[in-house]
């Protein structure tokens, strides 16, 4: 699996999240293991896993020493990075605030979706690093509310028919007239009316002090469970994903419900992948136990390096993601819910001849 500044981020991590007892190597790695948890989007995690761990009883700190070993330099960087996640989230939710004021005036009321609405859950909810916004507007009223947007000068881009992409106030945003990406898709048109039908059956509940919706914990749970198979499919899959799930499976919820509409939709696999992968994290279960086709979705997690040029086209982006579905055919196969070949001629099909989304 792992090398030791694998181990040391999975521990610091472990003592973030679960306030284990953990003990780190004598010999540490420290700037590569920065690396790690900033390439993950865990980096303020991780660091309160560090002020943790240094904070601990004496007979603990004895046997880490290496957290007083930290070279100073690399602790403040470490620290600049977490204040600088904790001034991004208070932006961007300020930003958030100030949207939802704007499409409020007019009656418009806007669904947090994935971002805060998992953030919530975490013990700092300011230390899970998110860089946009992510809302739904049902119906109607998403068309008004792009009219709103144009009407304040606002330019969007309208390059995928599930949403609309804008920059509000320094804030990237995505407004979603579908939840997931449906078209063409069979067994999303049902996942999004079973979404809908959540929302339509549950009493509306917002945000402290806003006005922006705050979606049941049911429609969290499957809602990540369906967008992080599809970063695993498209070759984006992150540790940050294993430790959403590390949060959210400690919620209260009916477990076997979320098993058996996992298993309606065929997203089964998926859950007891990411179930393992999230044991393996707290370190429950060896990597060595788990089967090999899990072990290779780990390995690939630290074995991955993300690259900066990213496409900026819509015709760039769509041929990149073309060829990271095809290089990620055994994880359709292993993981997914309908085949590669079948997902990638639905999508190019609906692409040229379904314009229109009829739910």
């Amino acid at each position: 699996m792992s090398n030791s500044s694998t181990d040391v981020l999975l521990c610091l991590l472990r003592k973030a999240l679960l306030g284990s007892d953990e003990h780190l190597p004598s010999l540490v790695d420290w700037p590569d293991v920065m690396r790690l948890a900033a390439m993950h989007g865990v980096a303020a995690l991780a660091f309160d896993g560090i002020e943790e761990l240094a904070s601990s009883p004496v007979e603990l700190i004895s046997e880490n020493k290496t957290i007083s070993e930290i070279p100073k330099s690399i602790k403040l960087q470490w620290a600049a990075l977490s204040l600088r996640q904790e001034s991004l989230f208070k932006h961007n939710w300020m930003v958030a605030c100030q949207l939802s004021e704007l499409l409020g005036k007019d009656g418009i009321e806007a669904l947090v979706l994935k971002g805060r609405s998992i953030a919530q859950f975490y013990p700092k909810p300011q230390h899970r690093y998110s860089c946009d916004l992510d809302v739904y507007i049902a119906g109607e009223k998403w068309k008004k509310a792009c009219d709103i947007l144009e009407a304040h000068n606002i330019p969007l881009i309208h390059e995928v028919y599930k949403e609309v992409e804008f920059t509000f106030n320094g804030l990237y945003v995505e407004c979603h007239r579908y939840i997931t990406p449906v078209r063409g898709n069979k067994t999303l048109m049902r996942f999004e009316k079973y979404l809908i039908s959540i929302l339509e059956n549950y009493h509306i509940d917002y945000f402290e002090n806003t006005t922006l919706r705050r979606p049941p914990l049911l429609f969290v749970l499957l809602l990540y469970i369906e967008h992080a198979l599809g970063d695993l499919l498209h070759g984006h899959f992150l540790l940050k994903h294993i430790v959403d799930w590390i949060v959210l499976r400690h919620q209260e919820f009916d477990k076997e419900q979320i098993s058996q509409i996992c298993k309606d939709y065929g997203f089964d696999r998926f859950l007891h992948l990411v179930d393992a992968l999230a044991d393996v994290v707290e370190g429950t279960r060896s990597l060595d136990s788990l089967p090999i086709s899990y072990k290779e979705v780990f390995d690939s997690l630290f074995n991955t390096r993300l690259s900066k040029n990213q496409p900026k086209s819509w015709f760039a982006k769509r041929v990149s993601l073309f060829f990271e579905i095809i290089g990620n055919g055994h994880y359709y196969r292993d993981f997914g819910y309908c085949s590669m070949p079948n997902f990638l001629f639905n999508a190019v099909w609906s692409h040229l001849f379904q314009k229109k989304v009829e739910l």
